[in-house]
């Protein structure tokens, strides 16, 4: 076997294996139980997912977050004006729409069953425009608030299936999404920064207007201490505000509209008409996927944020969360609001100021909830120069796209996810750079509506499609010249190639299984041959050793480490140990054919 040595003339300092394990042994946390992993804190974060914000710096970052998310509601008066809808009804769907998001945001920055616990700040959902179109032509207000229940509903179901459908969500496809939302929001970005809605002679101050708010977001962000970093896109805002309407980039008529809403009214709001068009189900069907998508490319870009040690998304926050959406819709159904979904734009901001606490959602969240009842204010931030915000696109564009790149660069690629990545940004590209929309039919059409939504499906189907044909178990026997290191990093790197693991859990799986190796085969333990097999599903990578001979017994309480100079049970006994301290889990015991067996588990 592996180069046994002989127990009678043990050193008298421990080496090999030995010394790898005793030197971890006094890094081991002695309460840490198999399985868990508490985040690490990156370096770079000012207020974390549970820090006290001072008032000082709290109402500044939230109202930033506010703000951002009111200048959304430019999406519900597009649907109602692409609709032809009066005046005073685009009033009751923007009243009812904040007042429903706020109280969704509140729901689900709070830690607790119906929410993530993140600072995800909900905004209307731009995916939901086609849809609110058709609606409010066919049936007005009633019929739009209608399908806004019908998809609340269906994602309280979805959200019970968010486990389940893992398999069709690793990091891969979440990494095209959320770089596909950069791609997306691009376009509008580009749109508003050049100020191509405006006409040719206000289009070159718009640029300069939005230049100089994207630059100065950027420059603080880079340059200024870490503390003025909290207010960097507040500053870039108000600076290029000031300059729009400096140099005549502003809305005009903007001052008579504030002037004419009243400072403090009731929201109007409208029952739904608990009739439907069935005709609208399969739009209805597409964005409950998309809201899924969403939301998990948000959450994860929220989780890697506030653990610098990220490994695969959280589950059971991406359920909660996708269950806070659809709470949010239920409201905005009851009360004729417009259908919500999370924020990106809130992500690049968060990512702006280095500031994730949940705190600072749910003052966002009271604020956008005031709002609804100052109209003075929805006018006010509803007409926030569009060169402004087109500079604040810009930036948001710029991390999601990168963020989107590091997701899915974290695994192994393999030629199979080589091209389920590069299809599918590619199917997200064409949509954005050629005129597909109008080639298609009908129902088609949602499909590739935005870069998000053909990317993203792109990038589901050819997942399942490259995953046939994929053994997610394999093994062989070990030679019995093998050395240990070698021989278990080219097994477990080739197979982390295939199955596309992630390159972290691969390393950190290396050493370990390589000192189980070791210690099976130094210690005389295993009478033959060893085999070494590794089976993966996407959240655990399972790797055993199976050999005849003996069960290995892991001690109760921590051995000495005057236990690596004793005899092979004893050396045995506190490399087990060990191996319960540097793995997720780990089990002894025998397999089916009654051979003894080593099982080691790394979360994925």
């Amino acid at each position: 076997m592996l180069d046994r040595a002989s127990r009678d003339s043990a050193p008298p300092e421990p080496s090999g294996w030995r010394a790898a394990l005793g030197g971890v042994l006094d890094r081991v946390f002695p309460d840490r139980e198999p399985g868990t992993r508490l985040p690490r804190r990156p370096a770079s974060l000012v207020y974390g997912i549970d820090d006290k914000v001072p008032a000082p710096a709290l109402i500044p970052l939230a109202a930033q977050h506010a703000m951002l998310a009111v200048t959304f509601l430019i999406y519900p008066v597009l649907a109602a004006t692409e609709a032809k809808l009066p005046v005073d009804e685009i009033a009751t769907i923007l009243s009812a729409c904040a007042m429903c998001i706020g109280i969704a945001t509140i729901i689900q920055c709070l830690p607790w069953r119906f929410g993530s616990g993140y600072l995800a700040v909900h905004i209307p959902a731009p995916g939901a425009i086609p849809l609110a179109v058709q609606a409010l032509s066919i049936g007005g207000l009633g019929l739009m608030a209608m399908t806004t229940l019908l998809v609340g509903v269906c994602q309280l179901f979805v959200a019970r299936l968010v486990r389940p459908l893992r398999v069709l969500l690793p990091p891969e496809v979440c990494g095209v999404a959320v770089s596909m939302l950069g791609v997306s929001l691009a376009s509008p970005a580009l749109r508003r920064a050049l100020g191509l809605d405006l006409g040719p002679a206000v289009a070159e101050n718009a640029s300069i207007a939005s230049l100089a708010t994207v630059g100065i977001i950027v420059a603080i962000t880079v340059f200024a201490p870490r503390r003025l970093k909290l207010f960097a896109v507040f500053a870039g805002a108000g600076i290029g505000w000031a300059l729009a309407l400096a140099l005549g980039a502003g809305h005009p008529g903007a001052e008579e509209a504030i002037a004419s809403a009243p400072l403090v009214a009731l929201p109007s709001l409208t029952l739904p008409s608990f009739s439907i068009a069935p005709a609208l189900f399969p739009l209805m069907a597409l964005l409950v996927l998309m809201n899924l998508v969403d939301v998990l490319s948000v959450t994860v870009s929220l989780e890697k944020m506030n653990d610098a040690d990220w490994r695969r998304a959280d589950m059971p926050a991406v359920q909660r969360a996708v269950t806070a959406c659809g709470i949010g819709n239920i409201l905005n159904g009851l009360t004729t609001g417009f259908q919500a979904g999370l924020s990106s734009s809130s992500v690049g901001l968060a990512f702006a100021t280095q500031s994730t606490a949940r705190i600072i959602g749910i003052i966002a969240g009271a604020m956008i909830f005031a709002i609804a009842f100052l109209p003075k204010a929805i006018a006010a931030l509803t007409l926030i120069p569009s060169p402004v915000i087109g500079g604040i696109l810009l930036y948001t564009s710029a991390y999601l796209v990168v963020a989107g790149m590091d997701l899915v660069t974290s695994r192994r690629l393999s030629e199979r996810r080589v091209f389920v990545v590069g299809l599918s940004v590619l199917a997200g590209l064409s949509v954005a750079l050629l005129p597909l929309v109008k080639q298609l039919p009908l129902e088609l059409q949602p499909l590739f509506s935005t870069p998000l939504s053909a990317g993203a499906i792109t990038a589901i189907v050819l997942n399942l499609l490259f995953r046939i044909g994929i053994a997610q178990e394999a093994g062989e026997m070990v030679p019995d010249s093998a050395h240990a290191f070698p021989y278990v990093r080219d097994f477990l790197e080739n197979q982390g190639d295939e199955w596309g693991a992630r390159r972290d859990v691969i390393a950190a799986a290396i050493p370990t299984v390589a000192q189980a190796l070791e210690l099976v085969a130094d210690t005389g333990i295993a009478e033959g041959p060893i085999e070494l097999r590794a089976r993966f599903d996407e959240t655990h990578l399972d790797v055993f050793l199976l050999y005849d001979g003996e069960v290995m017994e892991v001690p109760k309480e921590r051995p000495s480490p005057e236990a690596l100079l004793g005899d092979a049970r004893e050396q045995a006994a506190f490399g087990a140990y060990m191996l319960k301290r540097l793995s997720d889990d780990v089990r002894f015991g025998r397999a089916a054919d009654g051979k003894a067996r080593i099982s080691l588990r790394f979360d994925h």
